[in-house]
């Protein structure tokens, strides 16, 4: 792979040559694309919820936490029927996944069970914390956006916008 420059890039794409498989600045042109589009993607969301705006994001924040309490009352509820299901799929997928696996190391394979049973004791937590996670960020929203400094978020966003395009059209 080359290690090409930026002026040097911006030819090669205006010649209609692809870039990809050369490096610039010492990163693989494949991840100045990503990071374009992921980039885009941030700023894109940002420039939504500020159209959005804070009335709208309150109101959305609310409905959900009392949909996730809602849903949480009746998770206990009906944990042990839907949990055991799960539990059980979830069982055979990760024990046929971990068991396909072959680990060239004498005794590291005994070890696959207790992988198992500490997935299938994480995977519900971790969703659980998800969750709650997502609740709390949505009820931050609100008062992201109607922060009289907000235009600095509304500058970053377009900014953001432009470069990660840039970077993608760059990369493609």
């Amino acid at each position: 792979m080359a290690d090409i420059g930026y002026f040097e890039a911006w030819r090669m794409w205006l010649d209609g040559r692809s870039t990809l498989g050369n490096d610039m600045f010492g990163l693989p042109m494949l991840w100045w694309g990503r990071t374009g589009k992921i980039a885009a993607f941030v700023s894109g969301m940002t420039i939504l919820l500020d159209i959005a705006g804070p009335e709208r994001l309150a109101s959305f924040a609310d409905w959900l936490h009392a949909l996730i309490q809602a849903l949480w009352s009746r998770a206990l509820v009906y944990s042990f029927s839907v949990g055991a299901l799960v539990l059980a799929f979830g069982w055979v997928a990760i024990w046929d996944i971990v068991w396909s696996i072959d680990i060239p190391v004498p005794g590291l394979n005994a070890l696959k069970g207790i992988v198992v049973i500490a997935l299938l004791c994480l995977a519900p937590l971790a969703m659980a914390g998800a969750v709650l996670l997502i609740d709390k960020a949505c009820a931050k929203l609100p008062a992201v956006f109607a922060h009289p400094r907000v235009v600095h978020i509304r500058v970053v966003a377009a900014v953001l916008l432009i470069v990660g395009f840039h970077f993608d059209l760059l990369a493609s």
